[in-house]
């Protein structure tokens, strides 16, 4: 109750916030850019950027205050005293700001009475029986029912891939790898103390990885929460307010929501062309209609697709993605279009706050989302640094950008030793050919419908259309040149956030087609929309077909039981190269996980593997029990997977010696084993 107690007060604090301090963001949906009437639902924006705004804020107060009281008192539980501290101050300031903006409402006679318009018709705000009769009404019927039917869609297939039945923690297949650490970090915080925060899977006494999302469902956790509720409840609603987002979005910039829906779609629906030349290579009696639905494995046409690094899959993988996509949709909504030179787009109702009330906001927006998704931070700002090209507020962009990066640089200080990122000039991301035919050859091969189609709009299109492709494609070329990680694989995020605003104007060139009277270009739009959403479509098949297998763990396993009552995430665990394992889902903070999550983050994983080959054969007890001292490490766990490891020599012998056996499960070879180190001179 407490869990969704806190998600409530998050979207509440959101709405107060923003209704106090820009109150005219619930009219970004009444007019597109160009100045053509909507009349979308102030729902779509009202909702997500509450969200939004909120989880930020109470989430950073909720951890800033856990992290403080754990330095100060060194409780065991330090969220328990932080929810104590802030939901109720949350509560209280978001009835002081409603309390504030009625009165100040009343004060300015806003009355929100309906007004007749000169036709003697209800005006626009009405909800009478005449307003029903609107064309525009009939659109908020659809669009609902279109949400409502995403809604359903997520949901379902973010509890197939991860959900807690008949006593078991499903974990599915197409998830289990990244979840190793997603799990391990949400339990560090629901059953551990993890503050300072390290990571989970390579304790080092610092957290480069982007874990305020993981957070975030490690308190839900807390709170009361089952686990799977805890990470989908979030899940669910990034990726719906996401969509909103970006519907809204679509619509100003292309004056329709026809153009917001298929947007949407081609985000759920990644436009690839490997699902025509799969069938093209096909002979005849090859693949029945039967084999054809029980797929449940990608296409392998370019590198890393055989992951499902670009479909579906990403989002319920990576959970965090959502989260930081929507931020970069709410700061678009702002900016887009503003003051364009020479150009029809005129800027929208946000335009009407102070010079600094804009670029402070997304600036703060973009900061505080640092290290819920950086790379979508980046990617953001890179969309930005090209629309300040074009517009005459290029000081608005810089003030948002110095605020942004300030915002992140002290995170930065705060959670990384050294630096967060290590760039360097890399050419053609993982194509095979990285050269300049060859990396073209692997974008068309990668998203050839949805390229080819925006390279047309760019040679053929308008000026302001132009100079958006322009602008959505910084992303996707920083991806192709830039590495600011050791695995250049993780640029994919930015591919796939330009992939989601080329969208955009394609969906416009859809919807205009879509709406002709004439039947070829009407049917040109749905064999368009065919085209460009058939592989999406089905591999979100393949997606829910691979998760029909699960990796399965006791809810009441004894080793997790264990970890949790006997060990907090100060305690570092010396083990075999765990992924997914009990003692993960127990809290433990693991010396040496499994090294692409460590590696990929920047951390230094050759040498910790040689400590640790080191510290696992050594034969002399008394210089095991000083390095193990030397090292802060606690606990070891030996098992019959690292007794029978090819990458360790296992000294247990000595490691019984000089450390108590604290607990065993099993007999044998394959007997789970926990011993406690002792410190020098003997004493635990």
């Amino acid at each position: 109750m407490l869990g969704i107690l806190y998600i409530a007060l998050c979207i509440w604090s959101g709405k107060t916030v923003l209704d106090r301090v820009c109150p005219e963001y619930v009219r970004l949906g009444e007019k597109s850019y160009s100045g053509k009437e909507l009349y979308l639902p102030a729902f779509f924006i009202i909702f997500p950027a509450s969200y939004i705004v909120g989880t930020l804020l109470l989430g950073w107060a909720s951890y800033l205050a856990a992290d403080l009281l754990s330095l100060a008192a060194s409780p065991r539980h330090p969220l328990l005293a932080a929810n104590a501290i802030v939901m109720p101050l949350f509560a209280a300031l978001s009835i002081f700001l409603w309390l504030s903006v009625r009165k100040k409402r009343k004060r300015e006679k806003t009355a929100e009475a309906e007004v007749p318009e000169p036709d003697g018709t209800p005006g626009k705000g009405s909800f009478s029986a005449a307003r029903m009769l609107r064309p525009e009404c009939a659109g908020d019927i659809v669009t609902v029912i279109f949400f409502i039917v995403l809604f359903v869609f997520f949901t379902f297939m973010c509890y197939r891939s991860f959900a807690i039945r008949q006593g078991g923690i499903n974990v599915g297949y197409s998830v289990f790898s990244d979840f190793a650490t997603h799990l391990g970090m949400i339990r560090s915080f629901s059953w551990g103390n993890n503050f300072p925060t390290q990571y989970s899977h390579f304790a080092a006494g610092d957290i480069r990885y982007h874990f305020m999302f993981q957070f975030l469902a490690g308190n839900l956790e807390y709170l009361g929460l089952p686990l799977d509720h805890a990470f989908n409840f979030p899940s669910i609603l990034s990726l719906i307010s996401l969509c909103m987002l970006l519907f809204v979005l679509a619509a100003k910039i292309c004056s329709g929501r026809v153009a917001g829906i298929v947007s949407v779609l081609l985000l759920v629906f990644h436009p690839s062309p490997s699902l025509f030349r799969w069938l093209g290579e096909l002979r005849e009696g090859e693949s029945s209609m039967e084999e054809f639905l029980r797929r449940d494995y990608f296409f392998s046409y370019t590198p890393r697709e055989d992951w499902g690094l670009w479909n579906f899959k990403v989002y319920l993988n990576q959970r965090h993605l959502a989260f930081g996509m929507a931020v970069v949709m709410l700061v678009l909504i702002a900016y887009t279009g503003l003051n364009l030179k020479k150009d029809s787009l005129r800027p929208p109702i946000m335009m009407k706050l102070t010079s600094l009330r804009r670029p402070v906001l997304c600036g703060l927006l973009l900061g505080l989302a640092a290290f819920w998704n950086g790379a979508m931070v980046i990617g953001g700002l890179a969309v930005l640094f090209v629309l300040a090209l074009f517009t005459k507020d290029r000081l608005q962009h810089l003030v948002t950008a110095v605020i942004a990066v300030g915002l992140s640089f002290l995170q930065s200080l705060l959670f990384v030793k050294g630096s967060t990122v290590s760039p360097q000039l890399l050419y053609g991301f993982i194509a095979e050919n990285p050269t300049f035919w060859g990396c073209i050859r692997y974008l068309l091969d990668l998203a050839g419908p949805l390229l080819i189609v925006a390279a047309a709009l760019m040679i053929f299109g308008r000026k302001n259309t132009r100079i958006l492709l322009f602008a959505f494609s910084a992303p996707l070329l920083l991806g192709f040149y830039l590495s600011l990680t050791p695995d250049v694989t993780v640029n994919h995020k930015y591919l796939m956030l330009s992939f989601i605003l080329l969208g955009i104007p394609v969906a416009g060139l859809i919807a205009l087609m879509l709406k002709s009277a004439r039947l070829p270009r009407l049917l040109g739009g749905v064999l368009l929309c065919f085209i460009l959403m058939a592989t999406g479509i089905y591999e979100c098949r393949i997606v829910s077909n691979i998760d029909k297998r699960a990796l399965v763990f006791k809810e009441d396993d004894p080793l997790s039981l264990w970890v949790r009552e006997n060990s907090c995430s100060r305690d570092v665990w010396l083990t075999d190269m765990y992924s997914n394992h009990e003692s993960v889902l127990g809290g433990a903070m693991l010396y040496y996980g499994w090294p692409y999550y460590a590696w990929s983050a920047g951390y230094d994983t050759a040498a910790r593997e040689r400590r640790v080959k080191e510290l696992f054969s050594t034969g002399d007890p008394e210089v095991l029990k000083a390095e193990l001292s030397a090292e802060g490490i606690r606990y070891i766990l030996v098992d019959g997977g690292l007794r029978q490891s090819a990458d360790y020599f296992v000294r247990e012998d000595v490691i019984a010696d000089c450390c108590d056996l604290v607990y065993k499960s099993g007999e044998g070879a394959e007997a789970v084993c926990v011993y406690e180190a002792l410190a020098a001179g003997g004493e635990r």
